[in-house]
Formats: structure tokens, C-alpha cells, sequence
């Protein structure tokens, strides 16, 4: 479960981000909520705003914070120096960033002299947790771990560490972790070699967050799905529920047990007939992929991120996908949805909370700035009020990240010289 998640000089965001997931005490769609440790959290949140605003940079922030955790994980895991077979998403080390082509702010000059610097807040069944982490160049400046014991409510911290020193709860106490490389996150490289519950439980956390990504073309004819046999019948019936005609999927696997092409079932006059998956139109693989994904995440209840998930899919079936999250009989685990979006069709009071949907713009320093519909204020000095026409109001520009392109094209003109 994601409660917070802030984040400083990153991109195009100088200033400090910050995207919060618990929920406002505001009256719609309360049932929709997710409720732990008497504690509300939203299942679901939309970000929009015009291109080059910065949405897709809030969800690259959290993908490179859970890459930089992982990436040093999965490496001491499996001895080689090389990814497990298993993970397949481009991933980034924090060792491996260089200064200049770095990810910090660079439409000022103090950006490359300033700290990258990232703060989580998220819950487990078990736990709750606050992890701190600074990156200045290839180098850790600060990284910390705090942890609330959910069963007894006890706080702890695991590790402090500063550029100089290394302050050691009473988990890690005794370890020899004094002369960690600077660019190795503690909480990676510890999780890899002992076993400790709250680390294992962190990393867990950052191992099952979900990325959906559809910005490179291809891979809409390289990925593949599995869905598993006792949950087949579940995503067939999601599919014709989207008016999707598939009605089976049929795996083709290598002498190694390596899924080698997968074939689509479909009824036609009283006949049945398969399509390999390249022959399924874009929209299609894409759905097929996505709701696989969907629908691990709401076994498992965990976090997905999804940059523009409405590329390719009809607002009907984007507000479908929204409303798994956001029904407690089908999203019973805590599963959450962040995704960046341009669809106009579903930004409606039928769909969102107030809280679940939010803004990115560019201020006059071309930095992005972030903040949620709720938090909103207008020229009027009013709040945002549930009866609006949020779309309407959000195309004329009333929200502050305006959509529309500021300068037309003179397409002809005067012809004087």
C-alpha cells in the first residue's frame, strides 16, 4: 500500500512533489475506499495535465526510486552480475547515473550541486514504513529506513545513514556495514545477503511494484501474457465484458517450458476460429497484456504505475479497468492504480473522487508542479465542489495545467513584406 511518495530535483520537478495517497475526508465514493488499520487510501489516482507538464516524470520518479532499490538486489542475488531471467523492465542503478546526462533539475545552474532526493511512505500486512533516500551524482548522501510495527505499534529506525556515517538499529546492530559503497542502497544491499523481517518485508514491497509501459511501439508485438489456469475463466469473462469477442487463449511453449507464441479463440457464425497474438489488432494485445498484469495486481494487492494506459484503449474500457480498483468485492487485497492520463471522457465525478484526480503544469521557470483537484483553489478563492463538470472546467483552462497548445499556427496570413 502507497500512502506518500515526495520527491525534489528530479527531471523537470526543482521544486518538492508530492503525491498522496491517503484519503481526503471528503463525502463521494467513500465505499470505493481502502481501508487499513482504520486508515482510508485511495485505489486510484489520474494525473493530467498538457504535454511536457510532467506527468509521466512523477511516474519515472517512483519507477527510478524502485529500480535503484531493486536493480543492486536482484545483481547480489543472483551471483552472475546479471539480471534474472525474470526481470525484463529497464532498470537503473543509482551507481550507474552520471552527473551530466544526471536526472536532476537542469533549467537553473545549483540543479548538478543539488541532492536528488526521494521519501516513501507505505504500508504490508505487517508494517508500515518510511524510507528516505538522496542521491547527489553517482553518490548516497542520505538513506534512511523507519518502521512501525502494525501488531504492537512500536517505530524503529533500522539504518540512518549520511554521506559519513552509518547509525545502525537494533535489527542491523553488529553487521559490518560501515564501508558500503556509496552508491549501493543499504536497504538493497542488506535484504540481498542477511535475512531480516522488516528488510525483507520492505523489499518485498519495492520487488512487487507493477510498471506498465507502452511507450515503445514494439512492444506490442513482443509481449506475451500468462494467465493463470485457475484465473483463465475470470479474464475471459473480463474480456467479452469489455465486448471483447475472445472467447479462449490457447499458450504455445518451446521444448523449455518458454512461452513461444500465444493463439486467441474466436466464435464467428457458430464457428470457432484462432488468431496468432501478432495478428490481433494493437488495442487488443494491449488489453490482453494490461489486464494480465490487472488482474496479478488484485490478487496480490499491489501497486501499479501506468504512463497514458488510455493510448489505445476506448474511454469505455479504460473506465473499466479504473472501476476493478475502486470496487472492494473485485479489489479485496488493496491493489492500487497510478496512471497518467489525457482521456477526457472518464474525468467525471462517476469515476473519480476529488482527491483521486490530479494536475502537473509548468510554472514561468519551466518547472512542473504538482497538486490534486481537491487541494484546488480558484481565482474565486473557492474550492473545487463535487457538481462541477471537471472536464469542461479542466479544457478552459480552469485548473491551472491547461491542456490546450497557447499559440496557433497562422496557417496563411497577410502576404505584405
Amino acid at each position: 500500500m502507497l500512502c506518500q511518495f515526495t520527491f525534489s530535483n528530479y527531471r523537470s520537478f526543482r521544486n518538492e512533489a508530492f503525491l498522496d495517497l491517503c484519503a481526503e475526508n471528503i463525502s463521494e465514493m467513500k465505499e470505493t475506499l481502502i481501508t487499513r488499520n482504520g486508515d482510508d487510501f485511495l485505489p486510484v489516482v489520474s494525473i493530467y495535465g498538457p504535454n511536457g507538464g510532467g506527468k509521466s516524470t512523477v511516474i519515472e520518479a517512483l519507477a527510478f526510486l524502485r529500480n535503484a532499490v531493486i536493480y543492486p538486489f536482484l545483481l547480489i542475488k543472483s551471483g552472475t552480475g546479471d539480471l534474472p531471467g525474470g526481470f525484463k523492465d529497464r532498470v537503473v542503478s543509482a551507481g550507474e547515473q552520471k552527473a551530466e546526462d544526471g536526472i536532476y533539475f537542469k533549467f537553473d545552474e545549483t540543479g548538478i550541486d543539488t541532492p536528488t532526493e526521494f521519501e516513501l511512505l507505505f504500508m504490508t500486512s505487517k508494517h508500515e514504513f518510511k524510507y528516505e533516500f538522496s542521491l547527489l551524482r553517482n553518490d548516497i548522501v542520505k538513506e534512511n529506513l523507519y518502521c512501525r510495527s502494525l501488531e504492537n505499534n512500536s517505530i524503529d529506525a533500522v539504518f540512518e545513514r549520511s554521506n559519513e556515517h552509518v547509525e545502525l538499529g537494533e535489527d542491523l546492530a553488529g553487521l559490518p556495514l560501515e564501508k558500503i559503497r556509496k552508491s549501493m542502497p543499504l536497504l538493497s544491499y542488506v535484504a540481498a545477503i542477511y535475512s531480516i523481517e522488516s528488510i525483507d518485508d520492505a523489499i518485498s514491497w519495492f520487488l512487487h511494484i507493477m510498471i506498465l509501459d507502452y511507450n515503445n511501439p514494439i512492444s506490442d508485438y513482443t509481449v506475451g501474457i500468462h494467465v493463470e489456469e485457475n484465473d483463465l475463466k475470470q479474464f475471459i469473462k473480463m474480456l467479452q465484458a469489455m465486448d471483447i469477442n475472445i472467447t479462449g487463449i490457447r499458450e504455445e511453449k518451446d521444448d523449455k517450458g518458454n512461452l513461444k507464441n500465444l493463439y486467441t479463440a474466436h466464435a464467428v457464425n457458430g464457428h470457432t476460429y484462432e488468431l496468432g497474438l501478432q495478428e490481433e489488432s494493437s488495442g487488443t494485445r494491449k488489453i490482453l497484456n494490461c489486464l494480465s498484469m490487472i488482474i496479478a495486481s488484485l490478487k496480490g494487492g499491489l501497486l501499479v504505475l501506468s504512463d497514458e494506459l488510455d493510448a489505445k484503449l476506448h474511454p469505455k474500457l479504460l473506465r473499466y479497468l479504473i472501476e476493478l480498483y475502486k470496487d472492494p468485492s473485485i479489489n479485496k487485497n488493496g491493489s492500487q492504480l497510478i496512471l497518467t492520463s489525457h482521456d477526457m471522457v472518464n474525468m467525471d465525478s462517476e469515476v473519480f473522487r476529488r482527491d483521486e484526480i490530479w494536475f502537473c503544469s509548468l510554472r514561468l521557470d519551466n518547472s512542473s508542479n504538482l497538486y490534486s483537484l481537491v487541494s484546488f483553489i480558484g481565482e474565486n478563492g473557492h474550492k473545487v465542489r463535487k457538481d462541477e463538470s471537471y472536464c469542461k472546467r479542466y479544457l478552459e483552462g480552469l485548473y491551472g495545467a491547461d491542456p490546450y497548445i497557447k499559440k496557433g499556427l497562422e496557417w496563411g496570413g497577410s502576404n505584405e513584406q
